[in-house]
């Protein structure tokens, strides 16, 4: 114990005559979740999001396109714009401001549009009534096919197909509704009845709950979704100054002066695993404060840890063990400080992709969500969505514990039989 304790002593003077990296080692976390998490939370939420501006061009004076209008101003974040530089624009200048890509969107309503769709919802009526009525005349059908003129919408390249899907599909929606109301009052109109009743009860109700949440039942938020992940990825970037540290050893013969010692390999190793596990410890707390305290000041909800602290500090530990074994490999197996940094920030990246801290594990293919059951992030993600998210116990979190510990132990036992045999070479 005694050559452990004076390992882990001169791991922190090595760490402290790196202060600016020491100082980015635990700023670099908190200022990326500073960063990302406002981001996604003003996505998520809809009272922060920003509207979506469209140019529009409304040919039509009738009550439903304004009727339209409105409804997609109001139920979808829209902000329709129909001057340019504070004047009126045509179509052809519209397509220009598109093409140039200063706006994205342009929806143009065609003259006649209200007066045409309910011309023809009139007609079809009339021609239903002919035909369930003896002896009704069509006073309104004139047997003629009536053409709604159509809505056009120009989109700018850039335009994804899911956004493209989304805007067409509140239109359609929105149209769908009126189109419905317009029915039943065209029916009222003829039987001179009330039908309001059958606008006012929907067919189909729905009720939606969340499972396994705590006893409080607090709805999960940006907030408890985004720390974990980040809290994670920041904790296996340790990868990256352990393995350099260790690179440097090997090349500046430290390591080498060490081995005269009467000190192990094992000694030593543990050294860098219990500095760099506390260094992660620190790095997992910081963001949680920030998280409970900071986020509030920022418009946000605090993230709710009232009785979890302690399961959330096993799983920060253990998935703390997990990077740092890792570090402790990569950094055993390179040869120079090109081969460490790169491959480490590299690996880690990969890792945090697949694992689903940055896109959510049931969004992906379903191959996709098998390859992500091999990230140490991925348990290490589920560990602290049981502890945050759910009436949690040790056994809930075991599974994912158990596999971190296996994985740090892997990594340590494979770096450590390699240094063994590259010694034995030597």
């Amino acid at each position: 114990m005694y050559k452990i304790y004076n390992a882990i002593v001169k791991e922190w003077i090595l760490l402290k005559r790196d202060l600016f990296g020491l100082i980015i080692i635990f700023m670099m976390p908190i200022i990326l979740i500073l960063t990302i998490t406002p981001i996604q939370y003003s996505i998520e939420s809809k009272d922060d999001q920003a509207q979506i501006p469209i140019l529009l061009i409304n040919e039509d004076d009738g009550e439903l396109s304004k009727e339209m209008l409105a409804k997609l101003e109001t139920e979808n974040n829209i902000k329709f714009i129909d001057e340019v530089k504070g004047k009126p624009f045509s179509l052809e200048e519209g397509k220009k401001v598109i093409e140039n890509g200063r706006q994205k969107v342009m929806l143009v309503i065609p003259e006649g549009f209200s007066a045409n769709a309910q011309n023809k919802i009139d007609d079809n009526i009339a021609r239903i009534l002919s035909q369930v009525i003896p002896g009704y005349e069509e006073e309104v059908s004139t047997g003629k096919e009536i053409e709604i003129g159509e809505i056009q919408i120009f989109f700018d390249p850039i335009i994804t197909g899911n956004i493209k899907s989304d805007i067409r599909s509140s239109i359609k929606q929105i149209t769908s509704e009126m189109e419905t109301e317009m029915i039943y009052k065209s029916f009222e109109n003829e039987f001179e009845a009330d039908l309001s009743f059958m606008m006012e009860e929907e067919l189909v109700n729905f009720k939606e709950q969340t499972l396994d949440l705590d006893k409080t039942n607090l709805t999960p938020s940006p907030i408890q979704h985004n720390m974990p992940a980040w809290a994670l990825f920041a904790m296996f970037l340790i990868v990256v100054p352990l393995s350099i540290n260790m690179v440097k050893e090997k090349n500046q013969g430290t390591y080498i002066r060490l081995k005269t010692l009467p000190v192990s390999s094992l000694q030593l190793i543990a050294s860098k695993i219990i500095v760099y596990l506390i260094v992660c410890v620190i790095q997992f707390y910081l963001m949680l404060l920030v998280s409970i305290y900071v986020f509030p000041m920022m418009g946000m909800p605090a993230l709710q840890v009232s009785g979890k602290m302690f399961y959330l500090f096993i799983v920060a530990v253990f998935s703390g063990l997990a990077a740092v074994g890792f570090g402790v490999l990569i950094g055993t197996v390179a040869k120079t400080l090109e081969q460490s940094a790169p491959f480490g920030s590299t690996a880690v990246v990969i890792l945090a992709a697949i694992g689903g801290l940055w896109f959510p594990v049931y969004a992906m293919s379903e191959s996709m969500q098998k390859v992500a059951r091999i990230s140490p992030m991925n348990w290490g993600l589920e560990g602290f969505y049981h502890v945050l998210l759910r009436d949690t116990s040790f056994i809930s979190i075991l599974p994912y514990l158990s596999l971190l510990l296996l994985f740090f132990i892997l990594n340590i036992v494979i770096a450590v039989i390699y240094e063994k045999k590259v010694n034995t070479q030597i």
